[in-house]
């Protein structure tokens, strides 16, 4: 698939370019780009953003949007509204905005701050601060409220209602949003799309503390299962020296710094660069829980473990902390809830 991507866009995307003098910096993009390095294509686009090159931007952010690379999308959704096709530009936008991409939730808070519809800028900008765009975080207004009160009940009881997102008591609620009926407003309908959306990614991103967890456990057991070992271990570089890190996780993962000792105790120690997107403040507070113990509340290796779980899910409220445990009979527990805080 990679290498189809990368033939249609030598064939589609540099064939259309207008034939200019290239600047050195687009020269090498573009060379880059033809062998294959994606970031590079992504540069280049954002280079041609830069220099306001509508057409050479819409050409290569439609390729890498077509290989489902959100960025891609959001550049050629910006280059629709730059060469006037603005219903087509805000369409790729708002799609791209609810696949949590946050550069695109941004655009279309600043779109509608220009039309006067200071709500729903708002909480565009706020989705985007919520998907990963912390420089965005600091101009909010904390505590603005955006519904009524009848949809402000309606969204608290949604942690209970979808705490399984396939529940039948989840779906009533989505369905009654998406008809968008009464007693709700058409103002409550037109934002509580946008606002649940923070709640589902959240949501999403807890999935990955307990994979985390159930992976360092069937790990542990077959440390225990081998007869040369027959024991548990606190040293998260030996119990995951089988395992390809991801390049980014929103879960600081393993165990008490007092079990491992020496020994690298947590994923944030062992993959430093998978957590350079976390701010200092949000590594220092998940660093503080992982020191809580002392060695003498840790499990004798040779008979028991607990592996623990500990993410941020609300960047306005960086100490509020999501923490996830497992023990070595499988059992999962969620010790600390930190959904954002509209929920």
């Amino acid at each position: 698939m990679r290498t189809i991507f990368f033939i249609c866009l030598n064939l589609v995307v540099f064939s259309s370019f207008a034939q200019t003098d290239s600047s050195p910096i687009e020269k090498e993009l573009i060379r880059l780009c033809r062998n294959k390095e994606i970031s590079a294509c992504e540069k280049l686009a954002a280079f041609y953003v830069k220099n306001e090159n509508w057409d050479n931007a819409l050409l290569v952010g439609e390729a890498l949007c077509s290989k489902d690379i959100k960025i891609g999308c959001t550049i050629a959704g910006m280059s629709l509204l730059s060469k006037k096709k603005s219903h087509q530009g805000v369409r790729l936008l708002n799609s791209t905005c609810d696949k949590f991409e946050p550069y695109a939730c941004r655009s279309l808070g600043r779109l509608m701050k220009d039309a006067g519809k200071k709500d729903l800028s708002h909480l565009y900008f706020r989705r985007s601060c919520y998907f990963g765009l912390n420089e965005v975080c600091g101009d909010l207004q904390k505590g603005k409220k955006l519904l009524s009160s009848i949809a402000q009940d309606l969204l608290k009881r949604f942690p209970e209602d979808c705490s399984d997102t396939k529940s039948m008591n989840c779906q009533e609620k989505l369905d009654l949003v998406n008809k968008c009926t009464s007693p709700l407003s058409k103002e409550d309908c037109e934002l509580l799309p946008g606002v649940l959306s923070i709640f589902f990614r959240a949501k999403m991103i807890q999935a990955e503390a307990r994979v985390h967890l159930n992976n360092i456990l069937m790990a542990e057991r077959k440390l225990k299962q081998d007869p040369k070992i027959n024991s548990f271990s606190f040293d998260l570089e030996n119990v995951l020296s089988k395992n390809t890190p991801s390049p980014l996780y929103y879960y600081v993962f393993g165990f008490m710094k007092a079990c491992s000792g020496s020994k690298k105790a947590t994923s944030l120690e062992l993959y430093p660069e998978a957590y350079a997107h976390l701010s200092q403040e949000v590594k220092s507070q998940i660093k503080s829980e992982f020191s809580r113990y002392k060695s003498k509340d840790c499990y004798d290796s040779k008979w028991g473990l607990e592996a623990y779980a500990i993410g941020s899910l609300d960047p306005l409220k960086p100490s509020k902390l999501d923490i996830w445990k497992i023990n070595h009979d499988g059992n999962l527990m969620h010790l600390r809830q930190g959904l954002p805080v509209e929920f």
